[in-house]
């Protein structure tokens, strides 16, 4: 086990903290190290890819921190690229690690609720006063950067195999980041819903903001039932399934 950091200090005050017997004086350092399989690239999201790409060219497997690239180009960029070296890489989605969304992908999978119609979700928080924060990063910083893929990524989660048809946002900037955001998504059918007759599309609205702490939850609603996935979704806990007993 190894770490490196922007600053030295602060790398060996880190390893004592949690035992680390190895502090290499710069990120490529610790890329270079023969002992070293794996790396978790935990850098600001602006460095994200640059580090990945050397870690990938270096022979490593690779854990990068969400966002994995700032733009869909980069992102595409470093998973063919782990492809052609044959590497393992992944985001640092850590809401997909967690048993409830494998309880969740079951009780989808069942069928219990219909096909899914349409997800609902928010997240907000007070974002930091501190302009030196990460939010007020001018390349990565803003409400979606953060914390926007914790959401998104259910469209994919409910919709298997679905292509983003379109996408409709609007928001509120400040200080040069996105303060606030609204976003609408509408999914094309993946094969194996469209094999089952499920041809129309399928739909996706969250809000995201740095203005208020929201509730954070998720909906999923289907022709028969509906889940939520109670707060803060991002690290889910608990699941509720609610059956369509008719109106009124």
């Amino acid at each position: 086990t190894a770490v490196a950091a922007r600053s030295y200090e602060k790398a060996t005050i880190f390893a004592r903290q949690h035992s680390i017997p190895t502090v290499h004086p710069t990120y490529q350092s610790l890329i270079n190290s023969s002992d070293v399989d794996i790396l978790y690239i935990g850098t600001i999201a602006d460095t994200h890819a640059a580090w990945a790409r050397k870690a990938i060219m270096a022979g490593k497997s690779v854990l990068v921190e969400k966002p994995m690239g700032l733009c869909e180009s980069e992102t595409r960029g470093l998973i063919e690229l782990a492809e052609e070296r044959g590497v393992f890489l992944m985001e640092g989605m850590w809401t997909r690690c967690f048993p409830a969304m494998k309880t969740l992908k079951q009780v989808l999978s069942t069928n219990e609720i219909g096909h899914v119609v349409y997800v609902q979700g928010d997240f907000g928080y007070t974002a930091p006063s501190d302009s030196d924060e990460r939010f007020w990063l001018p390349n990565s910083g803003g409400i979606t950067m953060d914390v926007g893929m914790y959401i998104a990524q259910f469209g994919r989660f409910v919709f298997p195999g679905g292509r983003v048809r379109n996408i409709h946002a609007s928001g509120v900037a400040k200080d040069g980041v996105d303060y606030s955001a609204m976003a609408s998504v509408m999914y094309e059918r993946g094969e194996g819903e469209k094999s089952r007759g499920v041809v129309d599309d399928g739909m996706m609205s969250f809000v995201l903001t740095g203005a208020a702490n929201t509730e954070e939850r998720v909906m999923i609603q289907g022709t028969k039932g509906r889940i939520i996935v109670e707060g803060p979704f991002h690290i889910p806990q608990l699941l509720r399934v609610m059956y369509d007993e008719g109106r009124g």
